[in-house]
């Protein structure tokens, strides 16, 4: 049994309520590291990996070697704890890490069945089997030439003061994604399907945020969840283009 805070991946909200959840700064101590090679695991990617997991005095609680079946999960969607998700960012294929994860990044003052005690240190010995990259495409503002920009339909989700402090990208159209307090509109998606073509999954679109996290959060959910096979995330968001000394309208 895996002892992870999975949530059940039904719908985009899943990942748009997770905005809401930011992790904690608590320090994760990697007790040993051996390197992998390839590309190393970086936000939303599909990781595969082996793991065993002990409290402090050593008692083993899980194990997937145990079952034989490795666990695969997305990074950066709180599909584990907190702990894994900070500490396996940078791993390879065929890594191995042993992380110390303090409670606040495990499960805190819960209790998980009788196996995990309330305020638990764990340890993780982790093996990564493979990796796979998120769906979505992440775009540089450089990249973005004004013959390029045509192909596309740009998608500014900042809220509106956020539009008129800064001002938006040429042809970009304005669609608030969520309020100053982090609340998702629920009329986006209708919206977004009335510009793009209602479920036009071919649509080539970029999502344009303040700094490229909160857009590619979004992205990731119309590629995994929507199915859309074309969506963008624009690297850094208008912080970057505006530091490159890209136009704003």
């Amino acid at each position: 049994m895996i002892f992870f805070n999975m949530f059940k991946k039904s719908t985009i909200f899943i990942f748009l309520f997770l905005l809401n959840s930011p992790l904690f700064a608590s320090k994760i101590e990697i007790l040993s590291d051996t390197p992998g090679t390839g590309p190393e695991i970086k936000n939303h990617y599909k990781v595969s990996v082996h793991y065993r997991g002990f409290l402090e005095n050593g008692t083993e609680f899980d194990s997937s070697f145990k079952r034989n079946q490795p666990f695969v999960f997305q990074i950066g969607v709180r599909q584990v704890i907190p702990g894994w998700e900070l500490g396996l960012m940078g791993m390879k294929v065929g890594g191995k890490r042993k992380l110390k994860i303090p409670p606040e990044l495990a499960y805190g003052d819960n209790a998980v069945t009788d196996l995990i005690p309330a305020n638990s240190t764990l340890i993780f010995e982790i093996e990564v089997i493979s990796i796979q990259e998120h769906k979505y495409i992440n775009i540089e503002p450089n990249e973005l030439t004004e013959s390029k920009i045509n192909n596309f339909i740009l998608i500014d989700i900042r809220t509106e003061d956020e539009w008129k402090k800064t001002g938006i990208i040429k042809g970009s159209k304005k669609i608030n994604a969520f309020d100053p307090q982090g609340n998702f509109n629920p009329g986006f998606i209708n919206i977004f399907q009335s510009i793009t073509k209602k479920n036009e999954l071919e649509s080539k679109v970029i999502f344009i945020g303040t700094n490229g996290e909160v857009s590619s959060i979004l992205a990731n959910g119309f590629a995994e969840q929507l199915g859309y096979k074309y969506i963008y995330n624009l690297s850094g968001g208008i912080e970057k283009w505006k530091k490159l000394g890209f136009k704003l309208k």
